[in-house]
């Protein structure tokens, strides 16, 4: 079996580190003359839940039947679920490895806890709750990751304006992650070898504002713009010295779930359904409340809403919710005409937005689960959906779990090294490549269900 190594940086955009940061990155700069590489194509949606799962399986999020973050009970308008390990039942990378008595070596995959059994070793991502839980495969891996970095950090708190305490604690999370990957690099047998660097993504959310000259709100000579630059130093320094450790007869694959972009507001998807008569509120809330504590008027609700990076809208369906209003035959043409009304929604100065609006079975091979009857992104991603009501305008620029300078965009990152390779090629890739460029380089099997297509070297 021949070895592999996949790399993830969350939520790169092609752009930063390829272009902008090309100087003060060498290692990836002197990896990409003799790489493929460019922007690889992210999930819809383009989120960590699903996107790192639909890369680590080649299924698209309808498969996995994973739509984000959070998923609803079937039939019931307010409770619901966070996916683990346990919910993911395609194989992965690594269990097709393992299957063929390989041994793989995993850090940091989200989901990835509780930590499932694995022919190696397998270290939670941050959805863990917290490393007084059981976070690795082994569990005697806990002592000897102590032993090794001290008290391991699996995420940071983004959502803050301690900037400071913020970067410290990045800074010191990314270090220990690629000590103990180092350390587990050259210390344990393995044939694939997966991290996920879940740093650069909180860099994004907590300190985007600083570095993007085109975020409303940067400010020319803030003292965190050089710190921005400093922690892609940090990641660079990393992968320049994972590259010495790595046998040279390895494949090196590093790749990103989605990009990143500046925040621009949020937009209350529920209070444009009440002000289209879709939704009805028994009891109008006096300051802005979430979903959860809003008193709905579900006997006379037709749609409602979620928020998050885009907004899941479900229709209220007789026979399947539990207070339906829409006749099922009646489902399609209501939801067909939803669909183009929210198409048209304006930006809060009447301007044109780029707003995408999907049918899950349009989009995916199948859908599985309780999946959303349509997906919308506002202006492209630029303005994330808000559940939430009782603001004074359908539009506002805080953020009701503390501050965030980013979204997801659509384009992340790859690059791949074949051993010996010496050409470069950049192009763009999608996703779904990377599970069966992987196996078939592994000289693993790929599955009929995999849509995507293997990356050759050029």
């Amino acid at each position: 079996m021949r070895k592999a190594v996949l790399l993830g940086w969350d939520g790169v955009p092609p752009n930063l580190v390829f272009d902008d940061l090309a100087e003060v990155m060498p290692n990836l700069s002197q990896l990409t003359t003799h790489s493929n590489y460019g922007a690889l194509r992210s999930t819809k949606p383009p989120i960590t839940i699903p996107a790192w799962m639909c890369m680590a399986t080649g299924c698209d999020p309808g498969q996995l039947g994973l739509y984000g973050f959070r998923h609803r009970e079937p039939g019931n308008y307010k409770d619901v679920w966070i996916p683990d390990s346990n919910k993911i039942e395609p194989k992965k990378l690594w269990d097709f490895v393992g299957e063929k008595h390989g041994k793989v070596i995993v850090i940091g995959m989200p989901p990835s806890y509780p930590p499932p059994k694995v022919n190696g070793c397998l270290v939670s991502g941050f959805l863990a709750p917290g490393t007084d839980k059981t976070y690795t495969y082994p569990e005697s891996l806990m002592e000897e990751i102590e032993d090794i970095v001290g008290e391991y950090s699996l995420d940071v708190f983004y959502r803050t304006e301690e900037k400071e305490e913020l970067y410290t604690n990045l800074i010191d999370m990314v270090k220990k992650r690629h000590k103990l990957t180092k350390y587990l690099m050259k210390e344990k047998p393995w044939d694939l070898f997966v991290l996920m660097e879940v740093g650069s993504d909180r860099l994004h959310h907590g300190f985007w504002r600083f570095y993007d000259k085109e975020h409303h709100k940067y400010e020319p000579g803030n003292e965190y713009e050089s710190k921005f630059v400093d922690f892609y130093k940090l990641l660079d320094e990393q992968l320049g010295e994972l590259l010495e450790i790595m046998p040279d007869d390895t494949l090196f694959v590093l790749t990103s779930d989605h990009g990143a972009k500046g925040r621009k507001g949020a937009f209350c998807i529920n209070q444009w359904l009440e002000k289209k008569g879709l939704l009805s509120l028994k009891k109008q809330p006096t300051e802005p409340q979430s979903l959860e504590d809003l008193d709905i008027d579900w006997k006379n609700t037709k749609a409602w809403g979620w928020g998050g990076y885009y907004s899941r809208i479900f229709v209220n369906v007789e026979g399947y919710e539990e207070r339906g209003t829409v006749p099922p035959h009646e489902y399609e043409r209501f939801r067909t005409n939803l669909a183009k009304k929210l198409l048209k929604i304006k930006g809060p100065n009447g301007e044109d937005w780029k707003n995408i609006v999907d049918k899950p079975e349009d989009i995916y091979e199948e859908c599985i689960g309780d999946y959303p009857d349509l997906m919308v992104y506002f202006d492209d991603l630029c303005w994330r959906g808000s559940s939430s009501m009782g603001h004074e305008s359908m539009y506002f620029y805080g953020s009701a779990t503390g501050p965030d300078d980013a979204v997801h965009d659509w384009d992340g990152i790859y690059v791949t090294r074949f051993p010996g390779q010496t050409e470069a090629a950049r192009k763009s890739q999608d996703i779904l490549d990377i599970a069966p460029t992987i196996l078939e380089f592994m000289g693993l099997e790929t599955k009929d269900y995999m849509t995507g297509q293997a990356i050759r070297r050029q």
